[in-house]
C-alpha cells in the first residue's frame, strides 16, 4: 500500500473496516472468545459474540474478519475487489487475512498493524479505550468524526464499567 499521511491513512483504515457494516452495541472483550457454530460440513460460521476493537469498531462485522474465520476465499476475493474499486488502494485476496485487532494473532489486515490506536491501547494493556483515563483523547476524537458509532460503543462501555 502507498504512503499515506496519518489523516490519510486513517480514513483508508476506517473506510476498509467499515465497508458495508453496521456497528449495534456489543460487549466488550479483548480477544474475545467469541463462541463460533459449525454447519453440517464443518465450516464455521460466524462468531455469535461480537470483539469490539481498541477504538470500538465491531471486528466481527468486518469482512475481512468474517472471511478469514469462514476460511472463505469467494468473500476474500469480493472484498479485495470492493475496497480496491471503493478506495483506489491495490487490496488482494491474499491480503483479507484478520483475526481482530484485539488478538495477538498473526493474521491481521494490514492496516490494523500500523494502528497508532492500537499499539496506545496495546500498551497500556487495556481492554479497549473505553478503560483508558485519557478517554477520549485526539487520536479517538480524529478517528470518531469518521466514525461515530465507535464513539458510542466506548461510551456504553464506560458507562458500564463506572
Amino acid at each position: 500500500m502507498k504512503n499515506q499521511t496519518r489523516k490519510e491513512f486513517l480514513k483508508t483504515c476506517l473506510l476498509l473496516t467499515l465497508s458495508g457494516l453496521g456497528f449495534p452495541f456489543a460487549s466488550p472483550g479483548r480477544g474475545a472468545a467469541a463462541q463460533k457454530t459449525q454447519d453440517a460440513s464443518g465450516k464455521k460460521d460466524a462468531p455469535d459474540e461480537k470483539m469490539i476493537a481498541y477504538c470500538g469498531i465491531t471486528c466481527t462485522e468486518c469482512p475481512a474478519y468474517i472471511a478469514t474465520q469462514k476460511d472463505d476465499d469467494q468473500l476474500r476475493a469480493e472484498t479485495a475487489k470492493k475496497w480496491s474499486e471503493q478506495f483506489k488502494v491495490p487490496v488482494k485476496p491474499e491480503d483479507i487475512n484478520c483475526d481482530g485487532c484485539v488478538t495477538d494473532s498473526d493474521r491481521l489486515f494490514g492496516q490494523v498493524l500500523v494502528c497508532e490506536i492500537r499499539k496506545c491501547a496495546g500498551s497500556k494493556n487495556i481492554e479497549n479505550c473505553a478503560y483508558c483515563a485519557e478517554f477520549p483523547c485526539p487520536k479517538l476524537t480524529e478517528l470518531f468524526g469518521f466514525v461515530p458509532q465507535a464513539k458510542t460503543t466506548l461510551e456504553e462501555i464506560r458507562k458500564k464499567i463506572k
